[in-house]
Order: structure tokens, then C-alpha cells, then sequence
């Protein structure tokens, strides 16, 4: 186990540099001049904006600004942002951080336990219409992107109906459309391979075995078959945590959340490149240690899965 955490560690860690060279890379190449926006419409002396850039690193090649940057980040220092001048990256993204947390985690928990309930269902209820209806409405979440699905919402409930703000983050009213529109697409998917994964366990031997000694279906299918069938899931689980997060972005603009997500898309429009690179590492790292936790509970759920040295 020890050997198998190492290269693991270590693939987190070749993972983020190849992440975060990218997104810097990228940032950089990309059209526009932080210090032209820094400097906004005020007539700054081009001395002035020659100075900016030395003092920000933005003169020297961006292999050796990666570089320096690099050796910063293992200092724990992120940079500053430059739009809020003089302000910490992590002093703008770690309450960000926190706002992402609270609201998606409960969007990935509902969705989560209301696709396990679809699944079990449409497969214990295998080509009824409750198998048809249920799957009929996960293949239209899954179609449905983000953003149109945001729009509807918004359209119905806010500005129809109504009944919810359409943006904001003041009261858990305004988090309803935002975890809706965030969970409708990871609750499809989920679903679907519960339904798929219970129907592959739901006749096997021991399933047999267990209905012959008497034991109640319920117990049949949430001890001996839910339990078989959650490997497949759990993988794909753990790409969805992923897509969750990149989600963010998206749902968080529209709905005006002030999470990573937007604080992420806000830095690309200024080309604040410390507060791009921040958001980057948060995510990547996030998401590679999601991974590494869905892989650790392999060991969990099947007795059987061992980890080879």
C-alpha cells in the first residue's frame, strides 16, 4: 500500500505541474495585456507600464516566469492579484473556495441519492414503465447542457413563476435553481449505470441463494446486490466530482454565485494570471485527490481488490 500511495503522490504531483504549465502557458499567449487593463483608461506613462511588468515578472520568457513561479508556490506563496492590487491569491480564492464547497456539495449529495433511488427502481422494475419512464428522464438530463437547462429554469420559476431569485447567494432560496441545474446532469448519468450495474447482480447465484433462505428483498438488494454493483459507479462518481467542478464556472456566472468558478472566469476576462493559476490548482488538485479516494475505496466496497507493489 505504501509503494501504491508514493506513485499515486507522485502522479498528483507531475499531474498539477502539467496543469498548471498549461494554464500558464495558455493565460499568457492568450490576446490582451494585464497591465493595459490594470491601467484601465487612465494615460499611464509607458515607463509606468514598463515598470509594471518588472515588478510582476512579465518581462522575462514564460518558461523562466513558470519557473519562478513554480518556486513561489512551493514558498506557499500564490502570488497577488493583479486587479485587487496588493491582494493575496489565496485571500481572494480561499473564501471562493469555501462558497463552492457549501452549495455543490449538496447539488453531488442530492444527485447522488435520488439516482440510486431511480436506478434500483427502474432496475427492480425492470421493462415496466416505471424502468421506462425513469431512464426516459435520465437520457433527457443527460442531453440537457448546463446552461440551457439554467435558462429554462430561470425563465419558469424565477421570471414566470416567480417562486425563486434569479440570482444571488443570500438565502438557501437563492441555491435552489443553481443545485438544480448543477445535479440534473450527474443524477442522469448515475442512474443510469445503477440501473445497468443491478441488473448485471440482481440474478447471480447469491442474489438466488439469498431469496431461497428467505431473506427479504429489500435486504436482497440494498446488502447483497447494491453493495456488488458499486465499483462500476464508484469510477463513475469520481469522473463526475470532476465535471461538477468544471461545472462551476458555467452555473456559478449565471446565477451569480461568488464561488471559484466565477472568480476563475472573472480573472480570465481581466488576465489576472496569479488568480487563473490559483483557481487551476484549487481544481486540479480537487479533483486528482477525489480520484485517489474513489480508488482507495475499491478496497472497501470488494475485498477482493488489492493493491499489487
Amino acid at each position: 500500500m505504501s509503494g501504491y500511495l508514493f506513485r499515486r503522490i507522485a502522479f498528483i504531483l507531475f499531474s498539477l505541474l502539467g496543469a498548471t504549465f498549461l494554464a500558464f502557458a495558455a493565460s499568457r499567449l492568450a490576446p490582451g495585456d494585464p497591465v493595459r487593463l490594470m491601467a484601465g483608461e487612465q494615460n499611464v506613462a509607458p515607463e509606468v507600464i514598463e515598470a509594471w511588468k518588472v515588478r510582476y515578472g512579465l518581462d522575462q520568457p514564460i518558461p523562466v516566469q513558470y519557473l519562478y513561479y513554480v518556486r513561489n508556490v512551493l514558498q506557499g506563496d500564490f502570488g497577488t492579484s493583479y486587479q485587487y492590487i496588493g491582494m493575496p491569491v489565496m485571500d481572494l480564492i480561499g473564501p471562493a473556495v469555501l462558497v463552492t464547497l457549501r452549495w455543490e456539495s449538496i447539488a453531488l449529495v442530492g444527485a447522488i441519492i435520488i439516482a440510486f433511488f431511480l436506478g434500483m427502481i427502474a432496475a427492480v422494475r425492470h421493462n415496466t414503465w416505471v424502468d421506462t419512464g425513469a431512464m426516459f428522464i435520465a437520457l433527457f438530463g443527460i442531453s440537457l447542457p448546463d446552461f440551457v437547462l439554467a435558462t429554462f429554469l430561470v425563465l419558469i420559476f424565477s421570471l414566470g413563476l416567480k417562486w425563486l431569485p434569479v440570482a444571488g447567494y443570500e438565502t438557501p432560496a437563492h441555491l435552489v435553481l443553481p443545485v438544480i441545474t448543477l445535479a440534473v446532469h450527474p443524477c442522469a448519468l448515475i442512474s443510469r449505470i445503477v440501473r445497468a450495474s443491478m441488473l448485471e447482480v440482481i440474478n447471480q447465484d447469491y442474489m438466488r441463494t439469498a431469496r431461497a433462505k428467505g431473506v427479504s428483498e429489500r435486504v436482497i438488494i440494498t446488502k447483497h446486490g447494491l453493495r456488488n454493483a458499486m465499483l462500476p459507479v464508484l469510477t463513475v462518481v469520481g469522473v463526475i466530482v470532476g465535471r461538477i467542478l468544471a461545472g462551476s464556472f458555467i452555473v456559478e456566472t449565471i446565477f451569480n454565485i461568488p464561488g471559484v468558478g466565477r472568480v476563475g472566469v472573472t480573472a480570465v476576462l481581466q488576465r489576472d494570471y496569479p488568480v487563473i493559476l490559483g483557481a487551476t490548482i484549487i481544481l486540479a488538485t480537487a479533483f486528482l485527490i477525489t480520484t485517489l479516494i474513489v480508488d482507495l475505496l475499491y478496497g472497501v466496497l470488494d475485498p477482493r481488490v488489492r493493491v499489487i507493489d
